[in-house]
């Protein structure tokens, strides 16, 4: 009888979240990426952009300007920002609108998701998201945050929902849809986002360069700008 039930258990579906990671090319700790948007709202007009996210919810953004560089980055604690290299700014991560930055690309990321104290539910069909096959739901029991995720028939993501803070602008519920998947490494990741403030267009971003799982990423290098590795073209995993 125990022969049989280890049999049954061998042969049983995976569960969907362990389904998409293995889709995508397995677990993926940390990643460095650089971006080009089409920016819809605030500022129009061309962006340059780097994300750097380790888990569980490590992050730094990079925007590209004229001048120097602006750097809002995320250990998990205290959000900081810079311009260039000098310090303007550190807040604590419970009232910073970069800790909803660095939560949804975690939920993104997928890792995260199998950590304590995340919920997870397969969606209704009734709730899923045009051109999807199936979906989660996804609770976080530190501060109620819901997000919607979406896979398609290949159990790869092709979209999130979430509440992300974008200030001046406010809170809401934004949404990223993925498409035109290519190999980075092992991974299969997507080279275009459009992201949407509810019926509003946000950005379109188109990756330029992606690294995942970069040598040298570590926890201690989100505590400066400096520290941050860079993803040159063609960057891809080790």
């Amino acid at each position: 009888m125990a022969l049989a039930l280890l049999a049954v258990a061998a042969c049983a579906p995976k569960p969907l979240l362990a389904r998409a990671i293995a889709a995508r090319g397995g677990p993926l700790p940390g990643f460095v990426r650089e971006s080009e948007a089409r920016v819809a709202r605030g500022f129009p007009g061309t962006w340059r952009w780097r994300q750097v996210y380790l888990v569980p919810d490590r992050y730094a953004w990079t925007i590209y300007t004229a001048g120097e560089p602006d750097h809002y980055l995320f250990d998990g604690t205290t959000a900081r920002a810079f311009v260039g290299g000098a310090p303007v700014s550190a807040t604590p991560g419970a009232t910073s609108p970069l800790r909803t930055h660095a939560r949804f690309v975690a939920v993104v990321n997928l890792d995260a998701l199998a950590l304590p104290g995340v919920a997870l539910a397969p969606l209704a069909p009734g709730d899923l998201s045009p051109g999807a096959a199936r979906g989660l739901d996804i609770v976080f029991a530190d501060d109620g945050a819901r997000y919607r995720l979406a896979f398609d028939a290949r159990d790869l993501l092709v979209a999130a929902t979430g509440p992300l803070a974008l200030p001046p602008f406010g809170s809401g519920t934004v949404t990223a849809r993925f498409a035109d998947f290519v190999p980075r490494g092992r991974f299969r990741l997507p080279a275009r986002t459009t992201w949407t403030l509810g019926d509003t267009l946000l950005a379109e971003e188109r990756v330029l360069a992606a690294c995942p799982d970069p040598a040298g990423l570590d926890p201690g290098a989100f505590a400066a700008p400096t520290a941050l590795p860079d993803c040159p073209p063609g960057g891809a995993a080790r």
